[in-house]
């Protein structure tokens, strides 16, 4: 089960300057911080997919989504990946999967998997 979870907040001329995320997840596995910058036309839709997708229950470390204009040292990661411009939300989660995966964050989309013997 996810541990944290923070979708949409509020954003105003007070606050933007905290680098406040669209978007972020851990579990209870230590593992990289993924940072995702991209602009708000596709992170905010690209952040509901994820938001629905129940294969982040097994995930190890944190996804972090954010707008691109804003700086992704806030959230201190291990890998941050530039979405492109005109890429399809469908392309950018797939994308997004794929670093997950190289990164060991991803262990069977949701199912742990571990050496028995």
């Amino acid at each position: 089960m996810l541990d944290t979870i923070a979708f949409d907040p509020p954003f105003d001329g007070e606050t933007a300057h905290l680098g406040v995320p669209l978007f972020a997840a851990t579990c209870g596995h230590d593992g990289p911080r993924l940072v995702v910058a991209g602009p708000e036309a596709l992170v905010r839709p690209l952040a509901e997919r994820f938001w629905n997708d129940r294969g982040l229950e097994g995930m190890n470390g944190a996804l972090i989504l954010r707008d691109d204009t804003q700086d992704p040292v806030f959230d201190l990661p291990d890998a941050v990946l530039e979405l492109e411009r005109d890429a399809s939300v469908a392309r950018a989660f797939f994308q997004v999967l794929g670093h997950m995966t190289a990164l060991g964050m991803l262990a069977g989309r949701g199912v742990p998997m571990r050496r028995v013997a």
